[in-house]
């Protein structure tokens, strides 16, 4: 399992925690909805780590169209 697939676990998680609430102390809330919060901006982190981290290896690694090239056989050795 990738990492965006573990964070995304987690926020289920915790989305299912604060549904489930029917009574609860303001702490308990607040405690997961900040790190319902924190979850979420690691998710968005990586996803724009991943990004930037596939554009740069399209840039590095264009495809070319090299066509039908053929290279010389051409022996450069010298009989002595």
């Amino acid at each position: 399992m990738n990492p965006q697939e573990r964070i995304q676990e987690r926020i289920a998680f915790l989305k299912e925690q604060l549904d489930s609430l029917d009574h609860y102390l303001p702490e308990t809330y607040q405690f997961l909805t900040a790190e319902l919060d924190l979850q979420q901006r690691e998710l968005m982190e990586r996803k724009i780590q991943d990004f930037y981290w596939n554009q740069t290896n399209e840039q590095q690694n264009p495809i070319t169209d090299s066509g039908n090239q053929t290279q010389g056989q051409e022996s450069n050795h010298r009989n002595l």
